[in-house]
């Protein structure tokens, strides 16, 4: 009879370590199960929601800082995130649209101080804009130094209808908004990269 206890003994015991190895496997899983679900579900457009349309023209795959013929280190040492304006000529339209990114980058609220602002432009004599709008360089560039890759992607009016180049803070560049997209639109699509990005 003990013989029988025995065995109904270590039955038991291997039953129990059976059961802890299985929730422990689930537990171990279930993140990753998750992360895979979600992902799947995310590329495959399915139940994503409708809010998730950017507004802005999404790069895939991305630019870089190189293509418009910048460096990390000169004009993003600190490693935030920049909307770089390009305007071969700054002319008025160019002026009134750096006054409207200044409104936009103060709209951004607690996010705002994540955002550095870049003028490119061929113009000189624009140096007292950084003096006049806070968080914003100028930056003289010819626009012969832009990639071919950069030339061949984006449409030839973004050097004279002020394009907006959204740089992350590794220097990528996925995404920019033309003249078509309004302030409310640029806003809604750079509060909700800020809210998402873990860098910067």
């Amino acid at each position: 009879m003990s013989g029988d206890n025995r065995m109904t003994e270590g039955h038991a015991s291997g039953s129990k370590t059976n059961y802890s190895r299985v929730q422990l496997l689930i537990i171990l899983l279930t993140p990753l199960i998750v992360m895979v679900a979600s992902t799947a579900l995310y590329y495959s457009g399915w139940l994503v929601p409708d809010e998730r349309v950017n507004h802005g023209e999404l790069l895939d795959p991305v630019l870089s800082l190189d293509d418009l013929g910048l460096e990390l280190e000169v004009v993003n040492p600190e490693r935030q995130w920049l909307w770089i304006q390009t305007a071969i000529d700054c002319d008025a339209a160019c002026l009134e649209e750096v006054a409207r990114q200044r409104q936009i980058q103060v709209a951004l609220g607690k996010y705002e101080p994540r955002v550095k602002r870049v003028l490119l432009t061929e113009t000189t004599g624009l140096d007292e804009l950084s003096g006049d709008y806070p968080g914003m360089s100028v930056v003289n560039r010819p626009a012969a130094g832009y990639s071919a890759d950069f030339r061949d992607r984006i449409p030839v009016e973004f050097g004279r209808e002020n394009f907006i180049f959204v740089v992350d803070p590794l220097g990528n560049i996925p995404l920019y908004f033309t003249p078509s997209n309004d302030y409310k639109e640029q806003l809604e699509d750079m509060k909700q990269l800020l809210k998402l990005s873990t860098i910067g």
